[in-house]
């Protein structure tokens, strides 16, 4: 037998496409099992935008008293309905709303190209930016590969998430994360400038090999919770 529970349908109206990709963020980030934005008929007085939003009603109510708080000019009607939950427990939990695959596909190679090609001029535009400031000590603590590769893994890790898949298209994905940050970012140069730095000295290249690693991840755990938490 199924478990009787109450689902809510809300309907949000929305004066901008803004306004409405800002709701649509914030009922992924929370979970909401159903999201779906429309247009409503443009006039010369008004255009609105509409987001229907679909769950348990316990749980919409508390996205609904955040989206009030988010945008208080927003026009909110809710209906209720009980019904029989025939389907396993917990479905309405299921991930309804997961990232797309991230596929680039050959159409794209191009794209791949001109960001691979932009992140390595950045990346030797940063490599000769910091030897010219530091020319002794690069040779054996190469700080500006080590900038580089921090500085993309925090945009990566932005780039990479949840919302980043849901609102930019497979192009700009492809450009940004394969081409641009792929490029800016080089585990073969972090490889062999430890190794260089080890051999002149093992403090100084266990600290570049290290710090890379450490400050890559906390780069990328903060850009993460970034895009979650703001964006």
């Amino acid at each position: 037998m199924g478990t009787e529970r109450t689902v809510a349908q809300a309907t949000v109206r929305l004066s901008s496409e803004l306004d409405c990709e800002r709701a649509v963020r914030l009922a992924h980030r929370r979970g909401v099992a159903s999201a779906t934005a429309y247009r409503g008929p443009e006039t010369k007085a008004a255009h609105h935008v509409f987001l229907m939003l679909i769950d348990e009603e316990e749980v919409l109510a508390k996205v609904l008293q955040e989206l009030r708080g988010l945008l208080p000019g927003a026009s909110i009607s809710v209906s209720r309905e009980a019904v029989v939950h025939e389907a396993p427990e917990g479905f309405l939990r299921g991930a309804a709303l997961r990232s797309r695959p991230f596929r680039a596909g050959l159409e794209n190679l191009g794209w791949v190209f001109a960001g691979g090609a932009l992140g390595a001029g950045t990346r030797l535009a940063a490599e000769e930016t910091a030897r010219q400031i530091t020319p002794e000590a690069y040779g054996v603590f190469p700080w500006g590969t080590l900038a580089a590769n921090v500085v993309g893994s925090f945009f990566i890790a932005i780039f990479g998430t949840l919302i980043f898949e849901r609102f930019v298209g497979e192009r700009a994905r492809t450009f940004w994360v394969l081409g641009f940050l792929g490029s800016l970012t080089t585990f073969s140069s972090y490889a062999l400038h430890t190794m260089r730095g080890w051999e002149a000295s093992p403090l100084l290249g266990g600290l570049y090999g290290g710090g890379s690693i450490l400050f890559g991840l906390l780069a990328a755990f903060g850009g993460f919770w970034i895009s979650r938490r703001f964006l």
